[in-house]
């Protein structure tokens, strides 16, 4: 049986073109670490899903973190940023952020 994966409306919020603007990050990377992300952590500090990927920033490869809401219908990215070196471990390690598994649709 084969099931249609509906395709979501991506949403920038306002916060999230700031942060593009003032780090200097190409617009089209938040999708990119979306769609490639092999990891995605809930954040229980900020209820946010966290998408977390490998990918090249100011000259480096380095994790990148994008936080986004997902209400089925639309997902609305809300921040990116570099990770710091230990970052997501320390998160991980601290229980801020729990792996989300992805449910089948």
């Amino acid at each position: 049986k084969k099931t249609l994966k509906r395709r979501r409306r991506i949403v920038y919020a306002d916060h999230l073109r700031l942060r593009l603007l003032l780090r200097d990050i190409p617009e089209q990377l938040p999708r990119r670490i979306y769609l490639r992300a092999k990891e995605q952590f809930f954040d229980t500090t900020t209820h946010h899903r966290v998408a977390v990927v490998r990918a090249r920033y100011a000259g480096k490869t380095r994790e990148m973190a994008l936080s986004f809401d997902d209400d089925g219908e639309t997902v609305t990215f809300i921040t990116i940023h570099p990770l710091k070196e230990q970052q997501k471990t320390n998160r991980i390690n601290a229980q801020r952020w729990i792996p989300y598994e992805k449910k089948e649709t």
